[in-house]
This record gives structure tokens, sequence and C-alpha cells, in this order.
């Protein structure tokens, strides 16, 4: 495996990325920090282009679909070669050089579907890793769980279908690890044993195990959604989403302290791909069946019927909504782009987006919404109740990954390459 060419654009730029980056905000998983897509970033850029407002770029070996995580001054992201040899890989924030490739393991993604749907698009390397300055843990379709230090090393490994239970999910695994405090959250829910599992984030012991095998039909059991963090005055709690239901555990204890049912999707390809939107109130789970549900938080037990804020037909599919002040940003697949009020459902604008098809997810800052295409195609709008476009830029690429946000920078991941957009608009 070897390193291709990255390219740095030297001059104001670089040396902004080297005096800012000990202030950058981090982004250590999917969506950020607590899974919600948003970040507090300002200044951050609103059009870019293979000639404007690029810091750099860099080719990255094999191929796959996780998002950046970003601390200090490490970009860390997976891929999978052709030989089917997983690799994490740590890229140095300032200049998008690669620091050092570590094989942590082999496999073949475990996945029965059509090999049109799912071969193209998805790998081993979907899951996105978890970072702090401190460690890396990376989790991947084959069921390998690393935890490797800044220098690449091997400090603890897990691998969770043969220490827990085969997969039997007809995409392949894709859920990403969460960390949060010192414990890394893994959710594996398929149809085999569904869990959610609890590791201690310095030596990789099991904490705590839940069983979250729930009843729902034909593909309704698999789920490709990640874990998030809703944040509470009464405690943290680890949110989850799979198998028709929308549950909560305690963070600490994995004690279930709410769960509602309702996501069921009429067909037998009814999975869920879209992690949980975290709200200010509201929790809303997307589908592109039937069913997307809002529930109100502050919830015990069972809260199906009780906590029902709204219901929507045909909200999402792969993206997971995004929700700042109070509204929910939702774009499709096929690239219609929505918002919506997060407590009463009120739709406020339906926009047809200029990009065909839409994997990624949308993130939040700044008082921008970013939504970016698989052809690569960003569209920048700003938050609000009415649409207003402020740019497309495009860049070179497949894009299924979701972007990446810290110290005003856009990070944004094809399959074979990164780009660092910014700073400035």
């Amino acid at each position: 495996m070897t390193v291709r060419r990255h390219v740095l654009i030297f001059g104001g730029l670089w040396c902004a990325l080297c005096v800012s980056v000990v202030r950058a905000e981090p982004w250590p998983g999917f969506r950020g920090a607590a899974g919600t897509g948003v970040s507090t970033e300002t200044n951050l850029p609103v059009t870019w282009s293979e000639t404007e407002n690029l810091a750099w770029q860099a080719d990255l070996p094999g191929r796959g679909a996780s998002s950046p995580a970003v601390v200090g001054d490490r970009i860390y992201v997976t891929s999978q070669d052709e030989d089917e040899q997983l690799w994490v890989i740590a890229i140095d924030r300032k200049d998008g050089r690669i620091l050092w490739e570590k094989n942590v393991g082999e496999g073949t993604l475990v996945g029965y579907g059509p090999p049109n749907l799912f071969r193209g698009r998805n790998n081993a390397a979907t899951p996105t890793p978890s970072a702090d300055e401190e460690h890396v843990w990376a989790f991947f379709g084959t069921g390998h769980l690393v935890c490797l230090d800044p220098s690449g090393e091997v400090v603890w490994s897990h691998n969770l279908a043969e220490e827990y239970a085969a997969y039997d999910i007809k995409f392949g695994m894709a859920s990403s690890p969460r960390l949060w405090g010192d414990l890394l959250y893994v959710a594996c829910m398929h149809k085999g044993p569904s869990y959610v599992v609890a590791f201690n984030k310095e030596t990789g012991d099991e904490v705590w195990f839940a069983d979250r095998t729930l009843p729902a039909v034909a593909d309704g059991t698999d789920a490709y959604s990640s874990p998030v963090i809703l944040e509470s005055s009464d405690g943290d709690q680890l949110v989850v989403v799979g198998a028709d239901h929308v549950n909560a555990y305690d963070t600490q204890t994995g004690e279930q302290i709410w769960i509602s049912a309702g996501l069921k999707v009429k067909s037998e390809y009814g999975r869920l791909n879209a992690s949980p939107t975290i709200c200010e109130g509201a929790i809303v789970c997307a589908s592109r069946g039937e069913s997307t549900i809002a529930v109100r938080t502050g919830g015990k037990g069972d809260i199906t019927e009780s906590h029902r804020l709204w219901n929507y037909k045909n909200m999402a599919d792969c993206p997971t909504p995004t929700c700042h002040n109070g509204i929910v940003y939702a774009p499709r697949d096929d690239g219609t782009g929505r918002a919506f009020d997060a407590l009463t459902g009120k739709r406020y604008w339906q926009k047809r987006l200029k990009g065909k098809v839409y994997r990624a997810s949308p993130v939040v800052a700044d008082g921008k919404v970013y939504i970016l295409s698989k052809e690569g195609i960003c569209t920048v709008i700003e938050e609000g109740r009415t649409f207003k476009l402020l740019a497309e830029n495009k860049l070179p690429g497949e894009f299924f990954a979701t972007p990446a946000i810290s110290d005003g920078f856009i990070y944004l991941r094809g399959f074979h390459r990164l780009y660092a957009v910014g700073p400035g608009g």
C-alpha cells in the first residue's frame, strides 16, 4: 500500500493553519462529539473550488466512506484496500501530509444484498473513527475494533463479530462508534443478536452490555445508524434507533431510560440508515418509509403514545437530518431539500438541490447549512425558515462521507481524497 500524492497550497492560508491549530474546536467522531452535526465554529467559507479557498488536498490510500475525525493537529480516517486490508490513517491537519498508516486487520464486509446496491458505495471502512488527543478508536464492518495511540501503535483490540455475534445484515455493518467521557459505545443491530456495548476507552474492557433484540420484520431488524448523545440536566443519554424503535440508555450504566415504537417501514427493505436527530426538546428519527417520528424528550419507560410529537412520510433514507435553533434540515437521497419545525413538524420550505444523489448528512455552523451531494456539489444555505441559497460549490470525487468542521475549516472526504476548505468566505 503506497501513499499517493498530496498537494499543499502555500502562503497565508498555511500560516493561518499553523497559528490556529491549538485553538481548534474538535470534531472527534461522526457528526461531531455528540453526533448532532452542529458546530460552534465561525468565519467558515461560503464559496470554494479547486482554485478558491482550498488550503490543501491529500490523496488517500485505499477507499472508504468514513468521515474525518479531527482532534488537535490530527485528522484520522479509515480505508480498505483492494486486498481487503483494513487501515487507519493519521493526517497532519496543517498541510494534509500523511503521518502514518496502520494495518489493523483484514476481512470482507459481510453483506448479502444486491452487489450493485452496496459494493460500489459501502465497504468495511464506512464507520467513522472516534478520537481524542491520546487515542483513536476505529471500528470496521468486519467487526474489528481497535484503539491506537498517536504513533499508530495498537493499545487494545476486539473483533465484535467473533466475540459477540456474526453479522447478518443485508448491506454490511456501518454504524460508527461514539466516544463520550471515558466510554466508547458501539451499537450493532442486525438479524442476529442485536446489542449496544460500552467499553472503557483506555483498556477496552466491557463496562456494560445491553441486549437490543426488538420486534421487527424482514430488513426492519437491520440498522446502519450510529448512537448519539442527548445531553440532559438529569444525566446524559445514549440514543439509538433501529428495529422500528428509538430508545435511550444511561451512558454510565446502560439502563434503558425510555423507548418508543412507531418507526415501522412497510416494506421488506425496512432498514433504518439515519441516526437520531437531537433537537431542543425533541428527537427526530427519519426513515424513507411511512413513518418518520418526532418524540418529546424527558420521558421514562414506554413513551410511544405519551411523547409522540408528529409523524412524516418519506423524510430521508441515508442522510441524517440536522437540527439547530428549532429547525430540522432534512435532505432526501434524491436531492429534495426540506426544513421543518422540530416541535410541530410544520414544513417551512422544500427545494430541489442541484446534486442528483445525497448520502452524506448536512452539517450546521456559522449560520449556514452545508449539504454535500455524492457528486461533490456542496449547497450552502442560510439558516432559517425561508430558503436562501448562498452558494453551490463543486470538487471532484465521490462523496458519501459527512463533512467535518474544525477551527474555521471544512473537511470533505471523497472515496480517495481529503480536502481542507477554508479559511474565509
